[in-house]
């Protein structure tokens, strides 16, 4: 019994990892990382900054993301949506 409970609880954790690793590689493919780092500023904000700045409001952000004053990103809606919540730390 106590195996099985191991082995559930790591699966859980599998899974619940593979969803940020997978976001972190879109931010990486879409060319995120050229301006922003987790942790220090670049040519843009930290993602450390950004994730308090907007705490969460994927709207806000994305809508700042997708304003005049942001380089242009080549992602679609849906992929800008899931790049902004990594940033951001959307649940």
């Amino acid at each position: 019994m106590k195996r099985m409970m191991i082995a559930l609880a790591a699966t859980g954790f599998l899974a619940a990892a593979l969803p940020a690793s997978a976001d972190e590689a879109l931010f990486k493919a879409k060319g995120c990382v050229k301006c922003h780092d987790a942790e220090k500023k670049k040519k843009g904000p930290a993602i450390k900054a950004m994730s308090a700045k907007y705490k969460g409001d994927v709207g806000k952000a994305t809508a700042v993301v997708k304003g005049k004053d942001h380089p242009e990103v080549d992602a679609t809606d849906a992929e800008l949506k899931k790049l902004v919540g990594h940033a951001v730390g959307a649940k």
